[in-house]
């Protein structure tokens, strides 16, 4: 999925929901009542590189805790809003990568730099609070005192965005080995292996760091089937998808302009790819809680 079609998801998710937010005085329909929530989730976190490179994979997992307000509109549609607590960790690998530096200079004669990553992985590690903005639709459900006489199993649609905010960031990167050649263009001449230029094959490095506080912008989509299950409460059991719009650690990672023969051992994330977007999917199990002081006449 590209990157621009998820910006312009998400552009039109946040105008619906404040759309909805000005109209709220014209919706005459008989609204829900409002709902305190605690919910819990877990599920697979993977990174989607693109462009996509050869031999590249992901791979990790997450999960996060929480509580929420949702109120509602009408029977139908309401915003959820509240916040959680959470974590990640997800696993990033390229087989090989190729960088071309040109314009390197020795003795006086130029020539381009192609350094080529062999088994290159990074492992994201971060705790966050997430604080959710989503548009709810669901199907009209029971909230009389008499629920039991017409339990019905509702259906229920949220989508909105997230804001993330990464804390105790850890990153640790592995890379078995590289090598470096230099191509001279004025005499159509490769030269592979020469030391004391940086040339030919060496070890790789590990590398274990503690990342700066972050912030994430994420488009969350969730969806699943409402329960009645006591007096005052429901149950939600769905599926959930977040994708993240940025990277961040994108200010940390080392630009694709650098001879690593000549970096120390302990590196920076190296920027392989143009975007390095996180995704989670999973379950969520939502418990919503309603006050009302008298039983409403019917079911609505």
């Amino acid at each position: 999925m590209k990157l621009g079609i998820i910006r312009k998801i998400s552009f039109t998710i946040i105008v619906a929901i404040i759309l909805f937010a000005l109209n709220v005085q014209n919706i005459s329909a008989q609204k829900a009542l409002n709902e305190f929530s605690i919910y819990g989730s877990g599920g697979v976190a993977a990174f989607l590189s693109q462009p996509k490179l050869k031999g590249n994979s992901s791979i990790g997992y997450c999960g996060d805790a929480g509580i929420g307000f949702t109120g509602f509109f009408s029977s139908n549609w309401g915003i959820l809003t509240g916040a959680g607590f959470g974590f990640f960790n997800a696993k990033n690998k390229a087989n090989s990568l190729l960088f071309i530096l040109p314009n390197q200079k020795d003795c006086g004669y130029f020539y381009d730099l192609h350094t080529t990553l062999t088994d290159y992985s990074e492992i994201h590690k971060s705790f966050f609070v997430s604080i959710p903005l989503m548009l709810q639709y669901q199907t009209k459900l029971n909230q009389s005192l008499f629920w039991k006489k017409d339990n019905k199993i509702g259906f229920y649609l949220m989508a909105g965005m997230k804001a993330v905010f990464l804390f105790h960031y850890h990153f640790e990167s592995e890379l078995a080995s590289y090598n470096n050649a230099a191509y001279y263009p004025e005499f159509n001449n490769w030269i592979y292996t020469l030391p004391m230029l940086g040339l030919g094959t060496f070890n790789g490095y590990t590398n274990n760091v503690k990342l700066g506080f972050g912030v994430m912008a994420m488009v969350a989509l969730e969806t699943g089937m409402k329960y009645r299950v006591g007096k005052n409460s429901f149950l939600y059991t769905g599926i959930f998808f977040d994708y993240g719009l940025n990277d961040p650690t994108k200010k940390y990672r080392l630009l694709n302009n650098h001879n690593l023969s000549k970096q120390p051992k302990e590196t920076a994330p190296l920027d392989f790819a143009y975007h390095i977007n996180l995704m989670e999917i999973g379950a969520k199990l939502r418990l919503s809680f309603f006050w009302k002081k008298t039983a409403l006449p019917c079911p609505y």
